[in-house]
């Protein structure tokens, strides 16, 4: 990103959000370096050439979808090449042309490949119509999303096969997604790589962190289709129409696969997001109906699973909160407990984030998302219901909630033990143990990083 990108993202930011929390965000952006010297490493030549020699999975066929419009002939020209350069040969390309000038066309004739399939649309219908033309003409066991000016790696659908075909027919994932990075507009240079979570449901409650690339399976795509009204975010909706389908299966079939099992992830970085002056990468501004229209898809979604609560923008563009009326556990039964950040001298104390200031956002602005983990704080959690018999067990107290955003003190026995070194190693082998008897009963832990407890007779108990 140039320098008068950084500064015009910079006066936006302070638009939005004031002064004093745009100087923090810069204030992060220069100190934290997230990946600040990364460089993307293609495989080498005798990888590739491992990769193609590989028979061991040959039966899984991709349909890689592109909805296009006026696509310059560069960008098209390495989408394609970054295609036929694919090592896993099992695959279609469909190319939905919306352009009134024959440019795609034209490029697209220039490659003899019988894989390529190119459909000339009678009108431009946007990304979700041009998209939902090609979904109706694939022929693949997955469909792969692929935006007109973007690519793909060599690897990409050698990953993604492999990562399909190591799960049992009956854990067989319907939606697998990668790591991605950025490039500029010549397509050489390489930066910001999203390397993202496993899939994290209370986190794609507040972002698209899936985004590229993502395959899903044909058979669940033309059920669900792509939905016009969405434009813009329909990649989301889709994703969260394809997690809601997965969690009331779950919730109404104690039977069914978690929806953690039925969506994969592969780690490795295998799209190149574009950045050029008209893209979302490099200009978020540019398409701000897209953030509307990700609102509109989450609040579709609080409808679908039943649950009270209102949806907000945060202060990132692109990212949103739940906010759920009464209290979050009341509507989540999935959820064992919900947990803060503990505080002390500007530091988070405890748990996923701690030794992180609090004044960060964290990597992709995770610090201030709702988000799965794997452990709490006991300093500042409650506890479902149906799970308080463990904390008593675990703890050896009546259980009493400490999550802050109840405004409770701790009780006697936490604040004693948090006086002194050896107390402050025992909360921590407490909370850890609870945290995971609490998943081994199966139920989620939701950590909300707004609330934030300050501990040791600190004062300075404050939501982010």
């Amino acid at each position: 990103m140039s320098l008068a990108q950084n500064i015009k993202k910079t006066i936006n930011y302070c638009r939005k959000n004031g002064y004093s929390e745009a100087f923090f965000a810069a204030w992060e952006r220069v100190t934290a370096k997230y990946y600040r010297n990364y460089t993307y490493q293609k495989p080498d030549a005798d990888e590739l050439a491992r990769q193609r020699s590989d028979q061991s999975i040959t039966d899984i066929r991709f349909s890689i979808l592109v909805p296009a419009f006026e696509t310059r002939t560069e960008y098209m020209t390495a989408l394609i090449e970054s295609c036929l350069a694919q090592t896993y040969e099992n695959w279609e390309l469909i190319i939905a042309d919306g352009s009134k000038s024959d440019v795609v066309k034209k490029t697209v004739a220039g490659y003899a490949d019988s894989r390529i399939r190119y459909e000339r649309l009678p009108e431009n219908s946007g990304i979700a119509g041009n998209t939902s033309r090609a979904i109706e003409l694939a022929q693949g066991d997955y469909c792969g999303l692929l935006d007109h000016d973007d690519m793909i790696t060599p690897d990409a659908l050698y990953e993604m096969a492999h990562a399909i075909k190591k799960k049992n027919d009956e854990n067989k994932p319907i939606l697998v997604y990668s790591d991605e990075d950025k490039c500029d507009s010549s397509g050489t240079r390489f930066y910001d790589p999203h390397l993202k979570l496993d899939f994290n449901l209370d986190l794609i409650l507040t972002n698209n962190y899936m985004c590229h690339f993502t395959v899903v399976e044909t058979a669940t795509l033309k059920k669900l289709g792509i939905r016009k009204e969405y434009d813009g975010s329909q990649d989301y909706d889709l994703v969260l129409r394809v997690v809601s389908t997965l969690l009331l299966r779950e919730r109404e079939n104690t039977g069914a696969q978690r929806v953690e099992k039925k969506i994969a992830h592969v780690p490795k970085v295998l799209y190149h997001w574009r950045c050029h002056e008209n893209s979302t990468a490099d200009n978020p501004q540019s398409k701000m109906y897209a953030y509307e229209a990700g609102k509109k898809a989450l609040i579709d979604f609080v409808d679908r699973m039943g649950w009270k609560g209102d949806v907000r923008h945060n202060k990132h563009l692109g990212f949103y909160r739940i906010e759920y009326r009464n209290n979050v556990l009341t509507h989540r039964p999935d959820l064992a407990a919900v947990g803060g950040l503990t505080a002390y001298h500007g530091k988070v104390a405890g748990g996923t984030y701690k030794g992180q200031p609090l004044v960060y956002a964290g990597y992709m602005n995770r610090m201030d998302l709702y988000q799965n983990t794997k452990l709490l704080d006991i300093r500042n959690m409650a506890v479902n219901k149906a799970y308080q018999t463990i904390y008593e067990e675990v703890t050896g107290h009546p259980y009493q909630s400490t999550l802050y955003s109840d405004e409770k003190e701790l009780p006697q026995w936490l604040r004693d033990l948090d006086r002194t070194a050896e107390g402050r190693a025992q909360i921590a082998l407490l909370s850890g143990t609870l945290s995971r008897r609490l998943l081994q009963k199966g139920g989620r832990l939701l950590l909300d990083p707004v609330c934030v407890r300050g501990v040791k007779g600190r004062a300075d108990n404050f939501h982010k």
